[in-house]
């Protein structure tokens, strides 16, 4: 693995290897997080000794970067005022658009209201229970 271009050292890098029976009998090795990485062997061994030096090999041609993504919502760094616009949320405008309705209101109500009511058609929560 080429170090000079990779943050990331071999001995920081933790994968997981998949190994699954075939019904052929062979064993297949697969790095779950590269699933291209994947070979079959005679053996369970032999499977993952192949896997690891496939991964390896393919390490040889891959380059770690890291890279922070911005995040686009309404609270950019900047904050509302003075944000770039093309940073917000495209819902922002729509904050506080049924302020003052009494209409609005009247609805956000009875919704409430509804969510609170105890009501015998929900599903009795012992159902989910394991336990016999």
């Amino acid at each position: 693995m080429n170090q000079h271009h990779s943050p990331i050292a071999a001995s920081q890098l933790r994968v997981t290897l998949q190994l699954e029976t075939q019904p052929s009998g062979t064993i297949a090795a697969s790095v779950m997080e590269f699933p291209d990485c994947r070979v079959e062997a005679g053996t369970r061994e032999e499977a993952i000794a192949k896997v690891q030096e496939a991964f390896l090999e393919l390490l040889t041609h891959i380059e770690f970067i890291p890279w922070d993504v911005p995040l686009v919502s309404g609270r950019s760094p900047k904050g509302l005022n003075g944000s770039n616009p093309a940073m917000e949320s495209s819902w922002i405008k729509f904050a506080g658009m049924f302020q003052g309705d009494s209409d609005f209101a009247e609805i956000a109500a009875a919704l409430r209201a509804e969510r609170e009511v105890e009501n015998d058609t929900e599903v009795n929560p012992s159902l989910y229970s394991l336990k016999g």
